[in-house]
């Protein structure tokens, strides 16, 4: 379990993450993977996809403790698995500042048939976007692969991708994935569990 990298007092601080935004129930929607390419409605990873203004999105800005940064996420299930993420980014290879995750965009057609559409369902994040390639060390990289293996391939990066960008963190499951809720919940009672012994 990584936890032992971390600062307790950070880790403390950053676990409370989950009680910033609303926590609600992922729901599976119908066939989303043979529906998302025909009408653009699902990202490629099969998540519907949100729109803000339109009043009913499951989109909102999740602060994420600890780090004082913030971007528009999925709540729920999401928003604990990819705040997690961010955190251990932050404290195990770089220090993350304000303005620089980006998170939930607007759909585009040029992006619907690859993993950025993972962004317009609000289930990707992007960590420093306009970084240049090969931007990590080697002994980075090896801890960015060491705190995706905790995730039991239910999140994927971008630095994996044929055309790598190092900046992309996305949901590699669908809502109705057994694994990925298994990954959720074991996060979130990880990091309540680190805060009661603390």
């Amino acid at each position: 379990m990584f936890i032992k990298y971390l600062d307790r007092r950070q880790f403390i601080a950053g676990s409370l993450t989950v009680a910033i935004c609303p926590v609600v129930s992922s729901q599976p929607p119908a066939q989303a993977s043979q529906l998302n390419q025909d009408n653009y409605e699902f990202s490629l990873n099969g998540w519907p996809v949100q729109n803000p203004a339109d009043g009913v999105s499951s989109i909102e800005r999740c602060v994420i403790s600890g780090i004082s940064s913030s971007c528009e996420m999925r709540i729920g299930d999401v928003n604990i698995i990819l705040s997690d993420l961010v955190r251990q980014m932050h404290y195990r290879v770089k220090d993350i500042k304000p303005g620089e995750i980006s998170g939930w965009k607007a759909k585009t057609e040029e992006a619907i048939q690859t993993p950025y559409s993972n962004l317009s369902s609000g289930t990707a994040l992007q960590i420093r976007p306009s970084m240049p390639i090969d931007s990590y060390f080697a002994y980075e990289i090896k801890i960015i692969q060491e705190v995706l293996k905790d995730y039991e391939g239910i999140v994927s990066w971008g630095g994996d991708m044929t055309n790598k960008d190092e900046s992309l963190f996305y949901i590699n499951a669908s809502p109705e994935d057994p694994l990925f809720l298994e990954v959720a919940e074991k996060v979130r009672v990880r990091n309540f569990a680190d805060v009661r012994i603390n």
